[in-house]
């Protein structure tokens, strides 16, 4: 039998008008209670849209106003070890209901073939003679599930199988990829000097925590965000930066500032609200905090990572020219100030979860293609990446989804700077993190077991890995230095006593190691 990987695009047959629905199977059974966790509605090229999912009478139901081909993505147990935010391909609508095991199976499938040809692994003979048997195993269960699709119960439990074999293989696929381009990295001396980093949090005013960052890592970032330096707005808090900025120097250590502009929901200072609709105010606004910062820091700071999630819309409701508008704006003042400085625009969701919410948000590929086509004068893009909650972004997603996603904004031809990767050390919520205790990392998926340091550790290690396999990642910052006030739940480098946690251990390990292969 033909395995059929391709996803239909043409419209809709016959007048159908009731989205795109799905039957669930689970241990040979249909499942009638399903609470869809982190769900999406998929467009083309992989960009969440506008959708509406939901589980009603047995069926997991995805709707769009225009009746387009669309797909699903959701939080699913893989196996045993994995549970992870995957996507289907994209679908037609029609009054039979898919079977949702069997389209997971088979995104994962046409993504591998993709892959396998965009890196060239047809051409290492037997070096990935054992991926080659493990693919075609996983496409005979593929194809046999097609062909039990009259019987669904026994087509969903073959694309199960299929799709934790397809899961395993991916992974291995981007782990060996990414060794093969360190190797060539390496060989050319491709490597900057300064590779790993870390973000601080400059309220932390302790001589340790300052110590440990300075002798450890090769570079600092310190965020300069708008509520955090003009939290009223005719009060300035500078201190607590300017302490840390001059600290800096003194241990001539590199600084990345920023981002200094941070447009998401939750990071705008709270008297801005009044001008949630008067997009001139903000630009004027904007410009005139970003002037002052750039004035006051220009002697301590490497590196300037100018805004990030401007194209969310998480707290402005922006046109995709006032996006543009407003990035285009805020990196020309850098620029004016400080002719030589390097720039950093920040992508905060790669993966664009956010798009679908339906708020006119720009899908961030296209963002960052628009931006650099448009001549807006930066230096590199920013990406973070922390995983392990459950917000959107930060479900939990393989090596494989990291590698493919690095490689898309790579081909935009900058620099990439990963400005805050993190995942958490815990598996229960945090009351002393950011979140004090909200995010719940076991209700954002599992990669390999549950969280714990040591699998912090070892998925560090993994990420890091395949970025650096890239020839376009220029440098890595973990997102927390030490578990007092972090991002996610356990996700410092040291814990609330300042104790090196493995993470940390692993980190000086790869930091070591790379010492080598960086030129000079």
């Amino acid at each position: 039998m033909t395995t059929t990987l391709t996803s239909t695009g043409s419209p809709p047959r016959n007048g159908y008008r009731g989205g795109v629905k799905f039957e669930i199977y689970r241990g040979g059974a249909r499942v009638t209670a399903f609470e869809p966790a982190g769900a999406l509605a998929m467009g083309p090229e992989s960009v969440p849209v506008t959708g509406e999912v939901s589980f009603r009478d047995g069926l997991l139901l995805v709707n769009r106003k225009d009746d387009q081909p669309v797909g699903v993505a959701l939080l699913w147990e893989v196996s045993g070890n994995d549970t992870l935010h995957l996507e289907t391909t994209r679908l037609v609508p029609r009054e039979k209901p898919y079977v949702l095991n069997v389209e997971l199976a088979r995104f994962r499938l046409m993504k591998i073939m993709q892959k396998q040809e965009d890196w060239n692994l047809f051409d290492f003979g037997k070096g990935s003679e054992k991926f080659s048997q493990r693919f075609a195993e996983a496409q005979e269960l593929f194809s046999d599930a097609l062909g039990k699709l009259d019987k669904p119960a026994e087509a969903a439990a073959l694309a199960d199988r299929s799709l934790a074999l397809s899961v395993d293989l991916s992974e291995q696929l981007a782990t060996y990829h990414a060794e093969l381009l360190i190797n060539r990295r390496r060989q050319a001396g491709a490597f900057v000097k300064h590779i790993f980093g870390c973000r601080v949090n400059s309220t932390v005013q302790n001589e340790r925590y300052r110590e440990t960052l300075a002798a450890n890592f090769d570079y600092a970032i310190v965020p300069m965000g708008w509520k955090q330096l003009q939290p009223q707005e005719n009060t300035w808090n500078t201190d607590p930066v300017d302490d840390w900025i001059e600290s800096l120097s003194r241990k001539r250590l590199p600084a990345i500032a920023g981002p200094l502009i941070q447009l998401g929901a939750d990071q705008v200072p709270d008297w801005m609200v009044i001008w949630e609709h008067d997009f001139d105010m903000l630009r004027e606004l904007a410009h005139e905090y970003v002037q002052r910062v750039v004035t006051r820091y220009r002697r301590g700071v490497a590196v300037w990572n100018i805004c990030s999630g401007v194209p969310t819309n998480g707290a402005f409701t922006l046109s995709f020219e006032q996006v543009i508008e407003l990035t285009r704006l805020l990196v020309s003042q850098v620029k004016s100030i400080l002719p030589n400085a390097r720039s950093i625009v920040t992508v905060t969701q790669p993966f664009g979860d956010y798009n679908a919410r339906g708020r006119g948000s720009v899908p961030p590929l296209q963002y960052a293609e628009f931006v650099t086509q448009a001549g807006v004068n930066f230096d590199a893009f920013g990406l973070e990446v922390e995983m392990g909650v459950p917000r959107p972004g930060s479900f939990v997603r393989d090596l494989f989804q990291f590698s493919c996603m690095l490689d898309r904004y790579g081909a935009l031809g900058r620099p990439i700077f990963l400005t805050a990767v993190g995942s958490p050390g815990r598996w229960l919520p945090d009351p002393s993190d950011e979140s004090e205790g909200r995010l719940d990392p076991s209700s954002a998926g599992q990669w390999r077991r549950q969280w714990d340091p040591d699998l912090q550790a070892e998925w560090m290690e993994a990420v890091y890995h395949v970025a650096l396999s890239k020839p376009f990642v220029e440098s890595i910052a973990w997102g927390n230095l030490a578990d007092l006030h972090q991002t996610l739940p356990g996700g410092g480098l040291l814990d609330d006593m300042l104790r090196p946690k493995p993470a940390f251990l692993k980190l000086q390990q790869m930091r070591e190691k790379f010492k080598q292969f960086s030129r000079k």
